[in-house]
């Protein structure tokens, strides 16, 4: 029986299709043809740029080329930017980085695994394009978060107390983890350079209760017995010196002011020296 060669196209190189393309290059060899669409020619280790973010790992650890790569495991390459997709002819429309042309590139599957739109104009003055807040959602991003929170550091350093503000920039933001993760690695950093003490730091989100996650939170065993996210993360919180500020979505951010509303309709404001909060999430746009 002759098995006709199938083509198989992943949009998107993070965990999810870079997986995928892995997986299939291997199983199926030269028999197929595998193409991998990608902005960046590097897949990025997002969970890494929380230590990126307090100056304790190079941005360039957190990242490797794909090309050489995906030749090992029979997989083509495009760096460039997916465009458009037709599902009744069958094709994707991409456009290489530096070219001027775009390219079609033909499939029988088709695997979309682009990965968020970073929406930070969803919430008003928020996002790294404003300059009132930082991110940690890209390398880039995480480097600029690196450096503004290093200049609330040298005011530390300098005896000037400082108020920091981790979380989530917006109602419906969906990425509460990696602001929490930030929040532990900022106190832990700031004690290890022995300015804690300098440090007024309040944990934002728009959770209905600390360690929900989106996902009504989680049990977890501890000395003995089960313990919810909420007990736990609380109980560290507490010893940690951090303020949970949870059930608040952004509304707006001004230089130094974050304002919020509760999930009550209340409506308030917190101030800030140095802040992250995570945006919304969107699809990536791309015409289908």
């Amino acid at each position: 029986m002759v098995i006709s060669m199938a083509k198989i196209c992943v949009i998107g190189a993070g965990f999810a299709g870079h997986t995928a393309a892995l997986y299939l290059g291997d199983k199926l060899g030269r028999s197929h043809e595998v193409t991998v669409i990608n902005r960046s020619e590097k897949f990025v280790y997002i969970p890494s740029l929380v230590w990126v973010g307090i100056d304790r790992m190079d941005v360039e650890k957190t990242q490797f080329d794909l090309e050489g790569v995906y030749k090992k495991f029979n997989v083509n390459f495009i760096a460039g930017a997916a465009t458009e997709v037709h599902p009744d002819g069958q094709y994707v429309m991409a456009m290489p980085n530096g070219a001027t042309d775009s390219v079609q590139i033909d499939y029988d599957y088709l695997l979309v695994a682009t990965g968020p739109k970073l929406d930070f104009e969803a919430t008003p003055g928020l996002g790294p394009k404003v300059g009132n807040t930082w991110s940690i959602c890209s390398p880039p991003h995480a480097v600029e978060a690196r450096d503004h929170y290093l200049e609330s550091v040298q005011r530390m350093l300098k005896g000037e107390k400082q108020r920091i503000v981790i979380g989530t920039g917006h109602g419906a933001a969906t990425c509460q983890g990696a602001a929490l993760e930030y929040i532990t690695n900022v106190h832990k950093d700031l004690l290890r350079r022995g300015i804690r003490d300098k440090c007024d730091l309040t944990y934002l989100s728009n959770e209905p209760a600390l360690g929900d996650f989106g996902i009504k939170g989680l049990s977890i065993p501890f000395k003995g017995k089960m313990t919810t996210a909420e007990e736990f993360i609380g109980a560290v919180y507490k010893d940690y010196d951090i303020k949970p500020m949870v059930g608040r979505g952004v509304t707006s951010v001004e230089k130094n002011v974050i304002n919020w509303e509760d999930m009550q309709g209340n409506r308030g404001e917190t101030g800030y020296d140095f802040s992250m909060l995570i945006p919304r999430f969107l699809g990536q746009p791309m015409k289908f």
